[in-house]
Formats: structure tokens, sequence, C-alpha cells
């Protein structure tokens, strides 16, 4: 008996002796969690000049259903200006769950990125599309600087169905079971816990409404900030000579362009400046003096961007005073938000009573 239990003493011994899986812990699985992160994520890296841009999507193989992180990292020199996309931008055949945008130096330069949290509208094949970075490299005092833009690569990709492989579409399934059949046992002693599930559902949902709505509130009152930023270093590079005036013009028409599309909700980039100012002039919120002091700046604009008008110091001077009313007489304010909120909430509510 005394060898026997000597016996299985060695023998558990040796058990805790021997190193787990075939190789050293330290070897084995070191580096295992960054590498998973980067094999199972969709990334596409794009340079130019002084700036790189790189997209990154995860899962890589994702399911109808599962949450898909696109993160947006951009890179560039110091000296260099950068401008992220708008909210959103281009991305709207995807449901927005979450939005973090962080900013931070980085040892010669600036890191800025933008991490998204989206739901697919539908199984099957689907893409990013590209995404536009602007900047403005200053880096030479020399030469005069001008907003150039960076556009990513697309990343596609295939969502899977949740529905088991194989199982043909057009097969009926068998009809369900009775309401009262349903109501057995199960149902009697789980009724509350049921109810709790709806509520936290219900509760949840709204929690995204509130989020979605602060998120858009946040974008439209940051266009004011952002505008006034580029008209402010537009100012201090001083009043174009002849030679500059043309770029120097489209870079102004081009602010407040960018800052009606953004604080009016007017996605028309493309679009020529009848045709801008006919969507500009649908707003509720532009008044008849508003619209009159757009269409005199963008037409001035023109005048020098299209018909080789070259304006001197005091003209371009005005047109920038121009800009600059144009951007504080509608700026929003947050309880300007509040109210058109509340205004939506009391329309919803009378159309609701009179269906």
């Amino acid at each position: 008996m005394r060898f026997a239990s000597a016996l299985v003493l060695a023998v558990v011994l040796a058990s805790c002796d021997q190193p787990a899986g075939d190789g050293s812990p330290q070897e084995d699985g070191a580096d295992d969690g960054p590498v998973a992160d980067v094999a199972a994520a969709l990334v596409a890296e794009t340079q130019e000049g002084p700036v790189t841009a790189t997209l990154t999507l995860t899962p890589q193989e994702p399911r109808l259903g599962d949450a898909l992180v696109l993160t947006l990292d951009v890179v560039a020199k110091t000296g260099v200006t950068l401008e992220m996309p708008a909210f959103g931008e281009a991305l709207g055949r995807f449901a927005i769950v979450d939005f973090t945008p962080r900013e931070e130096g980085v040892a010669d330069g600036v890191r800025m990125s933008q991490r998204y949290t989206l739901q697919a509208p539908m199984s099957g094949r689907q893409r990013i599309p590209r995404l536009r970075v602007e900047y403005l490299d200053e880096r030479d005092p020399g030469v005069e600087a001008e907003t150039r833009e960076l556009l990513t690569d697309e990343l596609a990709f295939v969502v899977a169905s949740v529905l088991p492989q194989g199982q043909p579409l057009d097969v009926l399934r068998p009809a369900r079971a009775s309401l009262e059949e349903l109501r057995g046992p199960w149902l009697n002693h789980n009724w509350p816990w049921l109810i709790l599930g709806l509520l936290v559902v219900a509760g949840g949902g709204l929690a995204v409404v509130w989020w979605l709505r602060r998120a858009e509130e946040r974008a439209r009152l940051t266009a004011f900030d952002r505008a006034i930023a580029r008209l402010e270093g537009l100012e201090r590079r001083g009043m174009p000579t002849a030679d500059a005036a043309d770029g120097w013009y489209v870079e102004l028409s081009d602010i407040v362009r960018r800052y009606i599309e953004e604080r009016f909700a007017l996605r028309a980039p493309e679009l020529t400046t009848e045709e801008f100012l006919a969507e500009a002039g649908r707003s509720a919120e532009l008044t008849a003096g508003h619209r009159e002091l757009l269409s005199a700046f963008l037409a001035t604009c023109d005048r020098v961007k299209f018909a080789r008008y070259s304006p001197d110091e005091d003209e371009s001077r005005g047109a920038l005073d121009e800009a600059r009313r144009f951007l504080n007489e509608t700026a929003l304010t947050r309880e300007a938000v509040t109210a058109q909120q509340r205004t939506r909430g009391r329309l919803t509510v009378g159309e609701a009573g009179a269906g």
C-alpha cells in the first residue's frame, strides 16, 4: 500500500511540472491578441503627401445583426491642418449606433480618428464608400497653401445571413401553436421576466434615439465653429493678389457652402450656385434677408471664379466680412436646437391626434 501511494504521488507531481501546450507559456500565444485582431479586420491604407489615412473594419466576416466597427485613423505631419469627414458622411446606408472622435499628438505631427459602430441594413454584399479627408499643408511659408483632399479606398465585404446554411427560402414553415398552447406553464411562470425584457428593449431603443438626436445636435452646433476657424485661417493669410484671387475665392465660397450643408443638413456639394441657392431657400430657418445676403455673396465669388474679374483688397475684405456676417447671423445655439426639438415633438403629437 505504501508503494502504491508513493507511485500515485510521483505521477501527480510529474503532471504538475509538465508545461501546458507544446511550447513554453512565453512563446505560445504571447502575441495572439493583436495578431488575431488584425487578421479579423479589413484594412485599407491611403497616403498622399504628408497625410496617411487608414480605414479599418471589424469583423471581417460579419453576420446580419453583428456590430460593425469602422475606424478612420489619419496621421499628418507637423504644420498640416486636417479636416475630418462630417459626422455620418457617405454612411447613410448604415445605421450609426455609436460615434467617437479622437485627436492626439504624435512624434512628428498629429493623429485624428473617428470610430463608428454601425449596423448593416441587410445581408449580402456591402461596401464602405470612399471617405474624404481635407488637409492644408502650411509647412513651407514660401509656398501658398491650398486645401487638398485625400479619398480613402472602398472596403467591400459580405454580410452573412442568419438563416441556417442550405435552408431554402421558399419552403413554408409549419403553423405555430395556438395562443392557448403557447400560454402554457412556461408563460404562467415567466411572464414577469417577459415584461421586464420588453421594458429593457424599449428603454434601449429610446436611449439609441436620444443619442442619435444628441449626435446630430452636436454636429450642427460645431458647424459654426469649424467655419469660423477656417475663415480666420484664410484671413490670417492676407487678402489675395490678382494672380491668387481665383483660389482664394474658391476656398471662401467653399467655407460658406460647407457650413450651410452641415448647419441646415443639406447634402448638395455638386450643385451649381443657382441650384444650391434654391435648395438652401427651402429651409424655414433662412430669412429673406439671409437669402439675399447669401445670393449676393455667392454671385461675387462666381464673378471672380468664372468671369476672370480681379478684385482689389477692399473688395476681397468686403467679401470676407459678408461671409462672417452670414455665419454670425445664422449660427445655431443650443437653445434654438432645444426649441426646434420641442416644436417637432408638438407637431408629431398633433399629427397623431389628427390621424
